[in-house]
């Protein structure tokens, strides 16, 4: 079996696993979504995406597929966003949501998309300006502040 389709099948797994812990925990009714709704959904997506191209990975010839190896697989850029977003959700709730974003959006696209000083800078600041504004104050919805308060 090909490394595509060992990765398909890891999501094809991981939307499976979704969807069954979706129902445990109460998919709820249309008008009163239970909190398994949205993961239901998701999972449904994954799974449905995953089985389309496992299908289509089957239906491509032979000769046409590129032979992989592990070794192949560039594992840097995954590892550095893996390590970026997990250094996020550690540090969210003290330095809150909106100086947190800006340095995980900023090191993506600074150091793992490789964009210049001024791109790496306004697109994180417009991106949280425009989330601060809908969720802060057309939604009033609260989110983490930190320790500067903002």
């Amino acid at each position: 079996m090909g490394t595509e389709r060992m990765g398909i099948i890891f999501w094809l797994a991981v939307g499976l696993v979704s969807i069954y812990g979706a129902t445990r925990l109460g998919l709820g009714a249309l008008r009163e979504p239970g909190s398994g709704f949205l993961p239901f959904i998701a999972g449904a997506f994954i799974s449905l995406m995953a089985l389309g191209f496992l299908i289509i990975s089957f239906l491509r010839r032979r000769e046409a597929q590129k032979k992989l190896s592990w070794a192949d697989v560039q594992w840097h850029r995954p590892a550095i966003i893996s390590l970026v977003t997990l250094g996020f959700v550690m540090v969210l709730e003290n330095l809150g949501f909106l100086l947190a974003s800006f340095f995980l959006l900023f090191i993506l696209f600074k150091w793992v998309e490789k964009f210049s000083w001024k791109k790496a800078v306004i697109i994180p600041t417009l991106t949280l300006g425009v989330t601060y504004l809908m969720f802060n104050v057309f939604l009033k919805a609260s989110l983490p502040k930190g320790i500067f308060g903002f």
